[in-house]
């Protein structure tokens, strides 16, 4: 596999602090099966601002990709979900919607669930919405994983999950 080529190095002023300490960073990689992508990597060295970003160079196109998780084995799952890459699972209500700040992340569908019952935080305790993801994730109950993204970046590894262009 290779390794990421540096196109661009410079310093800027952090959107943050005002200083001109903003290292900013990009990247071209060749990704297998996907493309060429532009990796894009800011660190402020006075406060500590940082962005990651992945984007396609290469149109991609829409993806939704699906997984039917029915078991712990499943749960287990490794997956991808771009920045661009909205989740759905229906029969737990949940719809966690790309944003500005939204990173991707590799991870497994277990971890797609922590990273939901983190984000709810406080609004967790003692809700039926968090006990239901919470048996889950321990794989008690079965569920649908929904990924629809529109840079088409993300992935799932299973033979089971389902992919159509949208």
């Amino acid at each position: 596999m290779s390794e990421p080529k540096l196109v661009y190095e410079g310093k800027h002023i952090c959107p943050i602090c005002k200083n001109n300490s903003l290292i900013v960073k990009e990247y071209i990689y060749n990704a297998p099966h996907v493309g060429e992508l532009e990796l894009s990597v800011w660190e402020c060295e006075s406060c500590g601002f940082r962005v990651r970003d992945v984007r396609p160079i290469d149109s991609l196109k829409p993806i939704r990709l699906e997984l039917r998780v029915e078991n712990k084995n499943d749960l287990n799952t490794i997956l991808y979900r771009s920045a661009y890459a909205n989740i759905i699972i229906p029969e737990l209500g949940i719809e966690v919607l790309a944003g500005e700040t939204y990173q991707g992340v590799i991870t497994t569908v277990e971890g797609i669930l922590e990273i939901i019952l983190d984000q709810m935080g406080s609004n967790c305790e003692g809700t039926e919405k968090c006990k239901e993801i919470e048996m889950a994730k321990n794989g008690e109950i079965p569920f649908t994983l929904i990924i629809e993204d529109e840079s088409g970046l993300s992935f799932i590894r299973s033979e089971k999950a389902k992919v159509t262009r949208l």
